[in-house]
């Protein structure tokens, strides 16, 4: 707990601590920046650095580690990967110790440029624990645990939403440390986005802004709240400065991450945290509105929020540069009011001319500082089917880009009908002949060291293997395994779960043998796993997932197909409501090809609506009440009988939901659908 001790309580003494050896204006060209600016602002300040020579001896990293990284109790080596205590050895190497890069050098591929000398963050570690952390991202480990010395911990983490990733955690008391010589590391470094390599792809993107993924951001954030700057963190800060000449700038202003990426990134950088002129919170100098693909002789729409303070007077929009003409607003000035309370900008993009389309967004006024925000499109000339408008219950509007060489087009409305054929589609193919790429997840022992297969299990452990995820949600699939049983494991037995739930059980035998196990249609994040017992071993030769495609043929719906004349949209009606039906164009020239199909899903009529809401039914349960066979689409909203909201419920996809009721009484269910409602009085 030494790194408390030290500890700033008082934000008054912090900050004399922070600023005491900050140059006088070292930061100032930083000042009125926010966000991606601001980060740049601050690369150009801190980028350069006078860097030791990496290793041990005068001039070195470890003759630096002597003066950054010394325990004031002791004296000793502070090391922040483990609890163990080392002595310093002059400038030389401590025995069992290595120069860690807490930012992975492999991260930029390893090159021994100035970021590899960099002491900001370049930390003394226990040479066990540098050699398990490895190259692999920080995280939390929320899931399996590979080692652990009570400070470092090292396996996998789950933070990457459907993925399970190897990643290592730093001791709580030094969690804030590592981030903030993160932040530092994509900021000094900004020029190195492209090379981000390796263990990195998972945690950082090759931009120059924002680099961390947001799960990353937000980890960062909370840590650096966490683990605030510490007396230990403003001394190494000071004492690097004085051998590089470069400063971390979020331990000189703790907040400065949040200017960047957090809570304070719609408000400028000011040295004092104060800002008193007239600024815009969004957008910002110098960002781009990219309005995307744009189909030639349609539109498209984006919607600017604009917001102030500190605001004069009205703020004014013009649009200039070479494509200015294909971009409309629908105002051109907001008053100081609706600019401080903040209001929407409406882009309009027509797609005039084939290509990319450029344009430059002006805002001035109200005592703002002029900012320019870059405003592209890209305009294609491709004939296709796009998705149909004005959905009703009995029909829509086909809706497709113009071919310069048509002059009328084939429409085809259509429904597709089973003919009881099947087909396969190879989703995911395995033979072990290279070691698994790290969206596989292997537990207990397992061994793909003999290239052509892989060992789950041992004699004392068991042995399990999960596939990436996989998405089921709109086919089921047939698993194909080659497998047989290790040496005299006699009738060792696969077994086959998904997501979690058993699903097969396959008994090997001496050679190996195919098995095919049917995976019924599930979720868009499932999970298949294989695992064997202790002492019944299995080698896996080959593994191949393939999706089960039922083929259907199309029934044209009455009066379809049709030829109609040179327009890019169609009514269709006459269709039955809570249908699906699908429609293609083809441009009526010779040799061009049929769209692809776009699926349409016809609404539901009055009567099968209000239908649809009295079949809802409900039971009581100790708190409250089960709702069950929810419809889609609807809404739920409990009230009390004074006509008091208890809580709301929107789209519930599952096959029953449960509402809390916080007393007995009786309560009143709105379930609304579209314009049709209907009321469920519940004694409870």
């Amino acid at each position: 707990m030494l790194k408390n001790i030290f500890l700033v309580l008082i934000l008054s003494s912090y900050c004399f601590l922070s600023f005491s050896q900050i140059p006088d204006g070292y930061y100032n060209s930083c000042v009125g920046k926010k966000r991606a600016e601001l980060k740049t602002s601050l690369h150009l300040k801190i980028k350069s650095a006078t860097v030791l020579n990496y290793g041990g001896g005068d001039g070195k990293t470890w003759s630096g580690f002597a003066k950054t990284d010394v325990r004031p109790t002791d004296g000793k080596v502070w090391d922040m990967y483990s609890d163990s205590l080392r002595s310093f050895n002059g400038t030389l190497a401590v025995s069992n110790m290595n120069i860690e890069h807490s930012f992975p050098k492999s991260w930029w591929g390893g090159t021994e440029t100035q970021a590899y000398k960099d002491l900001h963050h370049l930390n003394p570690s226990d040479a066990t624990a540098n050699q398990r952390k490895s190259s692999y991202m920080m995280a939390v480990i929320d899931s399996i645990q590979t080692y652990s010395n009570s400070v470092i911990k090292v396996g996998k983490t789950k933070k990457k939403e459907g993925m399970l990733l190897p990643a290592w955690e730093p001791a709580d008391l030094y969690k804030g440390d590592f981030a903030r010589a993160y932040m530092y590391m994509v900021t000094a470094y900004e020029d190195y986005a492209p090379l981000w390599t390796g263990d990195s792809e998972n945690q950082l993107d090759n931009n120059t802004y924002p680099v961390f993924e947001n799960w990353t951001t937000d980890l960062l954030l909370e840590w650096i709240k966490k683990d605030p700057v510490s007396q230990k963190e403003i001394n190494r800060n000071n004492e690097v400065f004085k051998i590089q000449g470069n400063r971390n700038p979020f331990i000189d202003f703790p907040e400065m991450a949040e200017y960047v990426w957090g809570n304070k990134s719609t408000i400028p950088f000011t040295l004092n945290g104060v800002v008193d002129y007239p600024f815009l919170n969004y957008p910002n100098n110098n960002d781009s509105v990219k309005i995307g693909n744009v189909y030639f002789q349609k539109s498209a729409n984006f919607i600017l929020p604009i917001k102030g303070m500190n605001i004069k007077s009205n703020i004014n929009f013009t649009i200039s540069g070479t494509n200015s003409s294909s971009f409309l607003l629908d105002k051109s000035t907001i008053s100081q009011t609706e600019a401080q309370t903040g209001t929407n900008l409406l882009i309009q993009f027509i797609a005039q001319n084939v290509g990319f389309q450029n344009a430059l967004l002006t805002i001035s006024g109200g005592g703002i500082q002029t900012i320019e925000v870059k405003l592209n499109a890209l305009v294609i000339d491709e004939f296709v089917a796009l998705p149909a408008t004005y959905v009703t219950y009995n029909g829509f509007t086909a809706n497709w880009t113009r071919d310069k060489n048509a002059s009328s087009y084939l429409l085809d409305v259509f429904t597709l009908k089973p003919n009881g054929q099947i087909n396969y589609s190879t989703i995911l193919e395995e033979s072990f002949n290279l070691p698994l790429p790290n969206n596989w997840t292997k537990e207990g022992w397992t061994d793909n060291s003999l290239a052509g297969n892989i060992k789950l299990g041992s004699g004392n452990t068991y042995g399990k293997l999960t596939l990436p995820t996989l998405d089921l949600s709109n086919n089921s699939a047939v698993l194909t395994i080659r497998a047989k049983q290790y040496s005299n494991d006699t009738g060792a037995k696969l077994t086959v779960n998904l997501n979690s739930q058993f699903l097969s059980e396959l008994t090997t035998s001496a050679n190996y043998q195919d098995f095919k196990v049917e995976i019924p249609k599930s979720t868009s994040i499932s999970s298949i796993a294989l695992s064997t017992i202790v002492g019944k071993r299995v080698y896996i030769d080959n593994l191949r997932l393939e999706k089960v495609i039922n083929l259907q043929t199309t029934q044209s719906v009455l009066d379809f197909p049709k030829l109609v004349s040179n327009f890019i949209s169609y009514s269709v009606s006459g269709l039955k409501p809570d249908s699906t039906y699908y429609y293609t164009i083809k441009p009526n020239v010779s040799g061009t090809p049929v769209s692809a199909q776009i699926k349409v899903r016809t609404e539901m009529s009055s009567n099968q609506i209000v239908n649809n809401l009295q079949n809802i039914k409900w039971i009581k349960t100790p708190k409250g009440i089960t709702i069950y066979n929810p419809k889609k689409n609807c809404s739920y909203a409990i009230y009390d009988v004074k006509g008091k909201t208890i809580n709301t419920f929107k789209n519930v996809m599952s096959d029953s939901f449960d509402i809390k009721i916080p007393r007995k009484g009786i309560y009143f269910i709105q379930i609304k659908q579209k314009d049709k409602t209907t009321s469920l009085k519940i004694n409870y």
